[in-house]
């Protein structure tokens, strides 16, 4: 997962650490939560639509389709949720539980990331097919290029929302 970092210069004319820090801890939890929660969703929001259209631009072949493509890019969303008393965690998430039961495991074999070892390949059956019904697929990584970016959004997102609590703090 992408980490973000956040360095702040506080110069002579700046404000006092101590009271910075001070005035940080009077802070409500939730409050300073809400602001980055609020800002990293934010961030997070515009990697949704180029996971969905990057899962709808896997090639297909063939005149007749199953839907696949559609039902991953359906998975594509934004998570968040509290790690601890003054942490939040943001992440574009696939979510497998919205596939069809038998199906869950689809969208990392699409992204090429299946489990017991095999990365290279996936297979299925071809129904309709009597010779031979089951078919080798290569996967298609659709995912980590569309939500590369996220990383830099994030940071970004951090600096922005370190900025509204330091207004806060400012008055």
């Amino acid at each position: 997962m992408a980490r973000a970092q956040v360095r702040m210069d506080v110069g002579s004319r700046g404000a006092d650490l101590r009271t910075i820090a001070r005035e940080l801890r009077r802070m409500d939890d939730a409050k300073v939560t809400g602001i980055f929660k609020r800002r990293l969703t934010a961030a997070a929001g515009p990697f949704v639509p180029r996971v969905r259209s990057s899962a709808l631009a896997i090639p297909t072949t063939g005149d007749r389709h199953t839907g696949l493509r559609a039902r991953i890019a359906a998975c594509a969303e934004v998570a968040s949720w509290n790690s601890g008393p003054r942490e939040v965690s943001v992440a574009v998430e696939i979510q497998p539980h919205r596939m069809p039961p038998r199906e869950k495991g689809l969208p990392l074999y699409m992204q090429g990331i299946a489990d017991k070892g095999r990365h290279d390949r996936w297979r299925h059956p071809v129904f309709g097919r009597s010779k031979d019904p089951w078919v080798q697929q290569p996967p298609h990584p659709y995912f980590f290029q569309a939500a590369g970016g996220f990383g830099l959004a994030a940071g970004e997102a951090m600096r922005r929302a370190l900025d509204d609590i330091t207004s806060q703090l400012n008055g």
